[in-house]
Formats: C-alpha cells, sequence, structure tokens
C-alpha cells in the first residue's frame, strides 16, 4: 500500500501526520463509515518482513482495551503493503507541549518586566508540576494493563504520546513492543535495538531485551522532561548521547531548583542506572506519585525492599562523574557495538504544601 497514493481503498488521503518508528501516518477519510481515521503505512526498506511486523503491531494494540490506547479499526492491505487504520486522535504530542512551554518561559525572560511576580511564577511552577504528575499518573496505568498482557511497549517518548483537549493522554507507536517469551533464545545481540537513545534505559544500550523496567526508565525520562523542559544531555545526540547515559546516572542530572526534594526522588527512582534499584513495576510508580499526592514517606510503602536513599540534590564534580580512561574505552565501544542503526536514530490534587521525608 504505497503511502503516496491519494486513495486507499475506499479511504481518502487527507494530510501527512508525521512518520515514526516503522512507518509514515496519514489522516485519511473512510468513505463506507464517514468519519476520520488515521492510517500507519509502513516503512518497507531495510525490513525483513514488513507486513509481519506491521500485523504484530495492530494485533498488539487491539489486544489493550484501556482508553489511553489508540484503537485498531482494520489491517487493509493490497498487493505491495498493508496499513493499519486506527482512530485518530486530536490534540498535540507531548514533545509539542514541552517546547510551547519552553517558547513561551524563554520569550517571558528576554522581555523588559515580562518575568513573573515570585507569587505567580510559583503558581505557574505548581501547575506545571501538577500537570506533569497528572500525564505520568496516566501514561503508568495504562502501562500497567499492557505490562500484565507480558507488552512492552519498547519506545515511550514525548513524541508518542498525544495530550487530548480534555487532558487525556493517548499513547501511539506500539511499532517496538515486545510480548514476553519465556521460551525466546534471541539476545538483543542477534537484532538491533530500537527506539530513541535519548529515552532507552542503559541496559537497552547494551543490549538487554525489552523488559517493564525499560518502560519505566523511559516513563522517568518524560517526566523529568515535562518538568524540566529539556532532555537529559539535551546538548548531545548519537554515540555521545549513548556514552553519556551509559557512564553516568540520572544522579548526575540537572535538577531545577524549584523542583522539591520528593520529585527529584521518584524520578531518580524511576531512571536507577541499576534495574535492581529502578523502580520494579509501573504499580509501584503509581505508589510513589500516591504517596507524593498525601505528603507520605514513599519509605513506608510496598516496596520500601528497594528503596534508595534520598540524595542530596547536587550534582557530582566532574572528577566523579568520569570513569577511568579504559572504563570509558570499553563502555563507548560497547556502545558503538550496540547502537541501533541510522534507520532507527530517528490522580493529582494540589501539592500545596511539599515537605521534605525523611
Amino acid at each position: 500500500m504505497s503511502p503516496a497514493a491519494a486513495v486507499i481503498k475506499h479511504y481518502q488521503i487527507v494530510s501527512c501526520l508525521g512518520q515514526g518508528g516503522f512507518g509514515k501516518v496519514f489522516e485519511a477519510w473512510d468513505s463506507k463509515l464517514q468519519r476520520s481515521v488515521a492510517i500507519k503505512c509502513l516503512n518497507a526498506d531495510g525490513m525483513l518482513s514488513p507486513a509481519a511486523d506491521l500485523l504484530r503491531e495492530a494485533r498488539m494494540a487491539a489486544s489493550l482495551n484501556h482508553p489511553a490506547f489508540v484503537k485498531i479499526h482494520a489491517l487493509e492491505d493490497d498487493d505491495n503493503s498493508q496499513a493499519i487504520v486506527m482512530e485518530l486522535i486530536k490534540g498535540e504530542t507531548l514533545k509539542q507541549v514541552i517546547v510551547n512551554q519552553t517558547g513561551v518561559n524563554q520569550a517571558r525572560a528576554i522581555q523588559p518586566n515580562g518575568n513573573p511576580s515570585s507569587e505567580n511564577q510559583s503558581d505557574e511552577n505548581q501547575s506545571r508540576t501538577n500537570q506533569a504528575i497528572n500525564i505520568i499518573c496516566q501514561i503508568a496505568e495504562a502501562m500497567q494493563q499492557a505490562h500484565a498482557l507480558g507488552l512492552t511497549h519498547g519506545d515511550l517518548k514525548p513524541s508518542n504520546i498525544m495530550l487530548e483537549p480534555s487532558g487525556a493522554i493517548r499513547i501511539l507507536d506500539f511499532g517496538l513492543a515486545s510480548k514476553a517469551d519465556l521460551e525466546a533464545t534471541t539476545s538483543m545481540l542477534q537484532q538491533d535495538p530500537q527506539g530513541t537513545i535519548a529515552y532507552m534505559a542503559p541496559e537497552r544500550l547494551l543490549g538487554a531485551p525489552l523488559a517493564p523496567q525499560i518502560d519505566i526508565y523511559a516513563l522517568g525520562v518524560i517526566f523529568y522532561e515535562l518538568l524540566t523542559g529539556q532532555r537529559p544531555f539535551a546538548e548531545l545526540n548519537g554515540l555521545g548521547l549513548a556514552a553519556a547515559l551509559v557512564q553516568s546516572s540520572s544522579d548526575q542530572w540537572h535538577y531545577a531548583q524549584e523542583l522539591s526534594p520528593k520529585l527529584i526522588h521518584i524520578i531518580r527512582r524511576m531512571t536507577a542506572k541499576q534495574v535492581a534499584q529502578r523502580l520494579s513495576s509501573m504499580a509501584d510508580v503509581l505508589l510513589q506519585l500516591d504517596a507524593l499526592e498525601n505528603d507520605a514517606n514513599p519509605e513506608n510503602s510496598a516496596f520500601a525492599e528497594n528503596k534508595l536513599p534520598l540524595p542530596e540534590v547536587t550534582i557530582a564534580p566532574e572528577s566523579k562523574k568520569r570513569s577511568s580512561k579504559q572504563s570509558r574505552n570499553k563502555q563507548l565501544k560497547s556502545a558503538v557495538l550496540l547502537l541501533p542503526s541510522s534507520s532507527c536514530l530517528r490522580c493529582i490534587r494540589r501539592l500545596d504544601n511539599p515537605q521534605l521525608f525523611m
């Protein structure tokens, strides 16, 4: 099914909505049912079995009945290719939300008398924090269901998450999703790790297979970006970014002064470099956020056995951030060998009185 075709069966192509994962997504008009839909057409270049990949994605997405996941209407094909026909989501991606918010803040900073009063600034920061927590809660609840079914998304990132005008979150693109197979023998050493590097857990960059903790790490990075306006190591890309993620930890990320130690602690728990120290499930993420919401101590929750001490909110000195030359070279080589190919680089109440938990 050619993405360039103006008509796909009884679907009239209206516009191209974007490109990501393995294909392009178009807005189209379903002339039979008289409704607007989205159609994802697979990019077959370089894929070993594009039809099978698209069918697998459609089946995985169709198996999910949580309202946050996009509904699948049909799988259409012609002599050349296949496409998924799905629900058309109105709204903007979290990437657009973050860019727009950052743009507003930057414009305000360069305008004379453009900065709000300290009280108004505090209200704006609180509103942004509340929205971020609400979004993360919604995603965690949805992904909890997916994980219960043995599905790992594998490519959670702001451009794959839509925010509807109602405030509801919709999760897109299960193109990289993996269903747990206890008898699987193929390791990541035999297939390219795919996904966007900035949101990939360190163990994934080093060849680990997809697992729920990888989605938790990605969600933690999204949480960080929603709160700070930029992803970790925003100035880096490609190999440099991968090396930074492998060699450092979220303890060394820059955190804005207005973020409470509780929020920072949760982000660090979600993005812990060692899997054993990371929150082990989306249920744990929700428990942490619930504890934050209720001004409770997360150390008293059901997952206290995996707790990390609440660290000081400081950035490690440069000398401590650097590993030995031999270690750096070894990690860089690992990142080079296991990085994705170039084609792959592509709930809440108001927190009025946050307090330190000891």
